[in-house]
């Protein structure tokens, strides 16, 4: 059976009114009425998008190497290129950038050689790259156009050719493909009919695996409650909403007239008409153009990927939303125009308009002005930043200034002492450059100094290493390339231990809670846990595609078993993960915006009282405020903090009120 893609082309002049916006790229065709009436510009303010997460273009494939779309391409990090060999074993050869299910190779590019005059002004090659564009044209790069994820990573997935129609049985590959490869949302802009208990299989197991199927409705004018076709009414009989089909409108937000309707396969409507994006670019076979600043498309396929571009702006906020969260937040956001016979409405419209800005906004948590933190919601303890560039002090709710001023502090630790006192304890390096730990308690007091025969820069905790023993060691890690992992002294400054190991690593994280030991580094772009108990190896978990700079530990959970928090390099991204103590990973989140990539500290306390752990993170960079952040990853509140200075890093102390 033959199934025919999804798109109607009507050719037309691009339109690009002139509208006045908050967060802009400074691309030169980047306004459109369908980012305007869907809100993209108003989303951007919380979010541009996150190269973690994956976007599977199943479609006739897309430019890989288009000069808008080739910094958000999706590479399989588990292939080496061009080896020949299957070396991550999922049965495909030197799948770098996708695969071609068509032709079954490595190269998903829609094929433009030798093209006649009438495909080149037909365009169905030019399909696949519109849709990557909707989607995730790179943004903010002075270049073409502006997709609704400016950072996004983009799965190339061929299954039909030029003439645009090709058989089920690549598109269920794909499916499968898409979904085993790491795929957080699946687009396809194609229907037919017949063969549906396969794609309805790929479908299910999409949905089982937390992966998110957009599918256009097709351009048909059928009613599929009538005239079913498939993937968009791959569910129409199940009891979940395993396929968000989308139908299309036009800029006066009537159906598009090519649309098929039908309540029990359309969920929504996104913009459909006079669409402009990324073309197929190839000035060796005269296709000179690399955007549709001329011609403007139309389609339920270009409809699709709007869905499709917001779920995935949606995926950068919080990774761990479900499909059926994703859905329900899309759902209940949208444009629904009031006083219609709703029977009729949801036929044309399923639940309504897409509204981005609205979706997103719904998943930011209420945030207050600045410096809005009380200074009474810890009971015992005002939060006190410490700049480690001047080493300047600062409440952080700003109530008055502090006289403490510490120079060249390089690492802190707060920890609590036999007597449950909690105390403040200073890395620095003294005259001698050997490393010097100051203890300050928690009036900020001086009690104790502690010097130690060691030089460079290392990463301290402090805390009970042995179960039967109450004596508090002090534990520091090389931050630079070493064999050593750990250096444990006495608090008299005598060495207790040393732990080395053959591989060198580049810098190495330390924490302990309930006497369990954690040491991170990077191996390979992987972060490595090890865990301590008694000072001996216990066990050791890898976390890949993650590098981490700092480890918190602490028991999250409140079920006497340790969760470990990391915090991501400076210059990768925000997102946190959370990683039980069976090594998997139970949470993630993002702290700041996607485009904040300077770093930050993190530091785990019940801050509000409530009984739960909170997270204060702390950012490198002056223009971002410091978050307070629930176990479940609400936002209790923010701060900017150190406004006036051009600091490095903060460090977060506590002070006795």
């Amino acid at each position: 059976m033959r199934f025919f893609s999804v798109f109607f082309i009507i050719l037309a002049f691009l339109f690009s009114p002139i509208f006045v916006f908050a967060k802009t790229p400074n691309d030169p065709y980047f306004a459109q009425w369908s980012y305007e009436h869907t809100g993209v510009y108003s989303a951007w303010d919380y979010t541009v998008g996150s190269k973690d997460i994956v976007v599977a273009i199943i479609d006739n494939g897309f430019d890989t190497f288009h000069h808008d779309l080739v910094d958000n391409l999706w590479k399989n990090k588990y292939e080496i290129e061009n080896n020949g060999l299957d070396d991550d074993n999922n049965g495909y050869i030197d799948d770098i950038y996708g695969w071609n299910f068509l032709d079954n190779n490595n190269d998903p590019r829609p094929n433009v050689d030798n093209l006649n005059e009438a495909q080149k002004k037909e365009g169905i090659f030019n399909h696949g790259t519109i849709v990557a564009g909707i989607i995730g044209a790179k943004g903010n790069n002075n270049y073409a156009g502006t997709g609704l994820n400016w950072d996004v990573s983009l799965m190339n997935l061929k299954v039909i050719g030029n003439e645009g129609v090709g058989d089920f049985e690549p598109l269920v590959r794909a499916i499968y493909y898409a979904i085993n490869n790491g795929a957080d949302i699946i687009n396809i802009s194609m229907v037919g009919s017949g063969q549906e208990l396969e794609i309805k299989k790929a479908i299910e197991y999409a949905y089982q695996k937390n992966v998110l199927v957009v599918a256009a409705a097709g351009n048909n004018m059928f009613d599929l409650n009538i005239s079913s076709m498939y993937p968009v009414c791959s569910d129409e009989f199940l009891d979940k909403n395993a396929v968000f089909g989308v139908t299309a409108i036009s800029k006066d937000h009537h159906l598009a007239v090519f649309s098929n309707v039908g309540s029990r396969c359309i969920d929504i409507t996104a913009p459909g008409v006079d669409i402009n994006s990324t073309i197929r670019f190839s000035p060796s076979n005269g296709l000179d153009d690399y955007y549709s600043i001329n011609k403007s498309w139309s389609g339920t396929s270009f409809a699709a990927p709007f869905v499709s571009g917001a779920a995935a702006l949606l995926k950068s906020m919080d990774k761990n939303l479900t499909v059926d969260e994703i859905i329900k937040t899309l759902i209940t956001t949208v444009h629904h125009t009031p006083g219609q016979d709703e029977v009729v409405y949801a036929n044309l419209f399923g639940a309504g308009l897409l509204q981005i800005d609205k979706a997103v906004k719904s998943l930011a948590k209420d945030v207050s002005i600045p410096n809005i933190i009380s200074n009474d919601v810890i009971n015992d303890f005002d939060l006190v930043l410490l700049d480690k560039k001047t080493g300047k002090t600062e409440f952080a709710s700003n109530k008055e200034n502090l006289d403490f001023n510490f120079a060249n502090i390089e690492d802190t630790y707060i920890y609590y002492d036999n007597t449950s006192q909690l105390q403040n304890a200073l890395l620095t390096t003294n005259l001698d450059k050997n490393k010097s730990i100051k203890i300050y308690n928690k009036n900020f007091n001086f009690t104790q100094e502690i010097n130690l025969n060691l030089q460079g820069n290392f990463d301290l905790a402090i805390g009970k290493v042995f179960n039967n023993s109450n004596d508090l060691y002090l534990l520091l890690t090389p931050k630079f390339s070493s064999n050593i992992y750990l250096y444990v002294y006495d608090f008299s400054g005598n060495l207790v231990k040393k732990i080395e190991k053959d591989i060198l690593h580049n810098g190495v994280s330390v924490d302990i809670y309930n006497q369990e030991l954690v040491l991170t580094y990077i191996l390979e772009r992987n972060t490595i846990l090890d865990i301590y108990k008694n000072l001996e190896f216990s066990n050791s978990f890898v976390i890949k595609n993650y590098i981490a700079s700092q480890i918190s530990v602490n028991d999250l959970e409140n079920d006497s078993k340790n969760e470990y928090l990391l915090t991501p390099k400076e210059g990768t991204s925000s997102f946190v993960k959370i990683i039980n103590n069976l090594g998997v990973e139970s949470k993630s989140f993002r702290v700041f915006f996607s485009s904040y990539k300077k770093g930050f500290s993190t530091l785990v306390f019940d801050y509000n009282n409530d009984g739960n752990k909170d997270f204060i993170f702390t950012p490198y960079e002056e223009t971002t405020p410091m978050k307070i952040i629930d176990k479940f990853g609400n936002l209790i509140t923010e701060k900017f903090v150190f406004s006036n200075s051009q600091h490095s890093q903060i460090f977060t102390l506590f002070l006795a009120k």
